[in-house]
């Protein structure tokens, strides 16, 4: 078989990988919150497909594998995940996350035994990953100029993203590789036609093609974490391009003054760049140095962690801790928000997943950085340090797109074909065996994962036309539908939120509180306790009532709802001093966004403490 031939085959079995690759293009409106939940279900058929035909391709080409320590960090990180899922402080409801992280897995266990066997399939999976990112720019683009609807009602640009913030990190992602074949393939375009090149002039042309959308869609969307991702990938990617010049290298021993001059004026311009980032959005940025703040007071109180998909849960409960003692300030107390996540995925994972898989997350990363330099793999390595900036800025672990670059990305830079070093000398055909046998059970493994999805899809599928019962204010008809589709969405905020206020209005308030009560573990969104609250005071259990009401006052005390709720509660009970106390924080209180409903609420209770 010659290397064409090779080639050829490489890239027909790596389909499976593409069709993976591209999960970050799948959105489907008819789905419950679609954006996200369609690449879920692609990702599951994408993975379905793999656990059939690499076994197979991995038949066809038998090759023994190295163990790189890198795999048993994974495996090690994989099972202390799973320990964790199953202690007392994990919620078991919490699937989705849980089977990602299985799957994901598997991925990286498919794609280590398949590059070692296809090495060439890197090229074909690199120009997929080239081409989700240009897709995803042309994408942006088309929402910019108004041919497409975003899929956010307040930002025009989110391409196939619920908001620009992970959409520009993804692009951010791209950027580097692009870049890197860019400059590294643009010597052989110099050269002389030569038909035998084909595969650097596609490379080239699909990289030039995705940077020069990249660049004129990444500004628009107005991501601090993305523009400094991406400026650190790019700069590593043409350092690394241009350190391996002779020229450069001579350059830089001959005006040595010239660049140490260079280097501080760049420092300096990259400083006050630093400094009006900050102002561009200041509030934001003080926003997350708070959520940053909570965070690292959590810690050393869950050395072992929440529970995987439990952080804005947990967070709420700290976050109104926090204020109700008396250490937050006014300007806190202003840019306080109920996040979703830590907006830095490291500080999330060590409160998730405790102190231990952090470490073993962290070795993973520098040991697979290790290893890429040694194996020259300049895009990838690049392309992983921009998503690493990125995620100590927001939140891309948590979104499946860049869960599968993560694991693409370290499978690429770990596995390489000539490895003669950190592994077993094992029989040839013991190694053999032991690779069907690991193949087998991640094939079995992947199929017990989504066994049931078809089931999950079609309750996904029947929400939205729950969510207009709801919306529609026919309650009784909503808890009828919504409780249907429990069993498959238990581990959805949204969907929680809406049953249990469905319940609320509909006189079921006991059993209201018990689906609500499954919302806060995950989330802190204040309304979720301001409905809870409404439940006590109707079952005329005003002590949980005065509580929930209070948790969700703490937790983000630029809200005035919450005090409006307490007056109330206060008049009902006879309690006209702290009636009149609530009332007054109603009418005092600097609300962070002024609306037509906080001029009515602030009338409603003008109103009724007059009449008492």
């Amino acid at each position: 078989m010659n290397q064409a031939t090779q080639k050829m085959t490489a890239c027909l079995w790596s389909l499976p990988f593409a069709l993976v690759l591209v999960t970050v293009w799948a959105v489907n409106p008819e789905l419950g919150n679609g954006v996200v939940s369609a690449k879920y279900f692609w990702f599951y058929g994408a993975m379905g497909i793999v656990a059939i035909f690499v076994p197979v391709a991995c038949w066809f080409h038998r090759k023994e594998f190295r163990i790189h320590v890198v795999d048993w960090f994974v495996l090690i990180f994989v099972v202390l995940v799973v320990l964790n899922q199953n202690s007392v402080t994990a919620q078991l409801e919490n699937t989705t996350r849980f089977r990602i992280v299985g799957l994901l897995f598997l991925l990286y266990v498919y794609l280590r035994i398949f590059i070692i066997r296809y090495p060439g399939a890197v090229y074909f999976l690199i120009l997929v990953f080239l081409v989700t990112g240009w897709v995803e720019a042309v994408w942006g683009l088309r929402q910019l100029y108004g041919w497409e609807a975003s899929y956010h009602s307040l930002f025009r640009l989110t391409g196939s993203f619920f908001n620009p913030g992970p959409y520009a990190g993804y692009l951010a992602m791209v950027a580097p590789v692009a870049l890197y074949y860019l400059l590294s393939d643009g010597r052989v375009v110099k050269r002389p036609f030569c038909l035998r090149l084909y595969p650097f002039y596609i490379r080239f042309l699909i990289s030039a093609f995705a940077l020069g959308s990249i660049v004129l869609v990444l500004p628009a969307a107005m991501s601090r974490a993305s523009w400094l991702g991406c400026l650190g990938g790019c700069g590593l990617a043409a350092g690394c391009y241009y350190w391996k010049k002779r020229k450069v290298r001579l350059l830089i021993r001959q005006h040595k003054k010239r660049w140490i001059a260079g280097f501080v004026l760049s420092c300096i311009l990259l400083t006050g760049l630093g400094v009006g980032m900050y102002y561009l959005k200041k509030d934001s940025a003080d926003g997350r140095a708070l959520m940053w703040k909570i965070s690292a007071r959590m810690i050393p109180g869950y050395p072992l962690g929440v529970g995987l998909g439990n952080f804005s849960g947990m967070y709420g409960k700290e976050q109104a801790a926090y204020f109700a003692s008396g250490e937050g300030t006014e300007q806190e107390e202003y840019i306080a928000g109920n996040p979703e996540y830590a907006f830095n995925e490291y500080l999330q994972m060590a409160i998730e997943l405790g102190i231990i898989p952090f470490i073993c997350f962290v070795m993973i990363l520098i040991m697979a950085a290790c290893q890429g330099i040694k194996n020259k793999k300049t895009a990838a390595l690049s392309s992983l340090v921009s998503l690493l900036i990125f995620a100590g800025m927001s939140y891309p672990f948590s979104i499946l797109p860049f869960g599968i670059a993560l694991v693409f990305l370290v499978a690429v830079l770990v596995s390489d074909p000539e490895l003669k070093t950190n592994g077993f000398n094992v029989p040839k055909k013991l190694n053999l065996i032991v690779q069907f046998i690991v193949l087998l059970f991640s094939s079995l493994t992947v199929f017990y994962l989504i066994k049931d999805q078809i089931d999950t899809y079609n309750a996904y599928k029947k929400w939205p036309k729950a969510t207009i019962l709801y919306h529609a204010g026919l309650y009784q008809e909503g808890v009828k539908t919504y409780a249907e589709l429990q069993p498959c969405l238990s581990d959805q905020v949204s969907y929680l939120f809406e049953y249990g206020q469905c319940l609320s209005r509909s006189g079921q308030f006991a059993e209201s509180n018990r689906i609500l009560e499954q919302a806060v573990s995950m989330s802190c969104d204040p309304m979720l306790y301001n409905v809870m609250g409404k439940n006590y005071q109707a079952l005329k259990n005003y002590t949980a009532s005065e509580n929930s009401f209070r948790m969700a006052a703490n937790i983000v005390p630029n809200r005035i709802y919450p005090y409006y709720l307490l007056t109330k509660l206060y008049l009902e009970t006879g309690d006209s001093i702290r009636a009149i106390k609530a009332a007054r924080i109603v009418q005092t209180k600097e609300p962070k966004v002024q609306s037509s409903a906080v001029k009515e609420i602030r009338k409603e209770v003008l109103n009724l403490i007059q009449k008492k």
